[in-house]
């Protein structure tokens, strides 16, 4: 199986304010896919960030299915890998800036990945981070 493309789709509270702070973030939007209750965020060839209003997420789960936002409920992280460490500051710097939560700020582990967590303005969790190819 050859997957070409992730569309992650996240219910928001107010598509305009999520766009926003992605678009803050340096993500590019694509308007083809994108209208009053629904923005496609190009993050790059292969992903695609799918912002929908939550009574538009609410549509795509299954009857009697609840939609979360926001809050301290999470069912996952979608972490990104970077070019560098120094995207992940920039990122992260972006982040706050737009208003979002730095959980966890940017730092280096023992895994050598050095990485920072926030959340966007509806409490999804994200992690940026760089991590150098090991030598040979």
């Amino acid at each position: 199986m050859g997957v070409s493309m992730v569309f992650p789709n996240l219910p928001v509270a107010d598509v305009k304010a999520a766009t926003d702070f992605y678009v803050g973030l340096g993500f590019t939007i694509n308007p083809m896919f994108s209208d009053d209750s629904t923005s496609c965020v190009v993050v790059n060839e292969q992903v695609a960030i799918m912002l929908l209003q939550t009574e538009r997420f609410q549509g795509f789960l299954p009857e009697g299915a609840e939609t979360i936002v926001g809050g301290n409920r999470h069912e996952s992280t979608t972490a990104l890998l970077l070019g560098s460490t120094e995207e992940v500051d920039e990122i992260t710097a972006k982040a706050e800036a737009g208003g979002g939560r730095i959980h966890r700020p940017a730092e280096a582990n023992e895994f050598g990945m050095y990485g920072s967590a926030f959340d966007d303005l509806d409490g999804h969790l994200w992690e940026v981070f760089y991590m150098a190819a090991p030598e040979a």
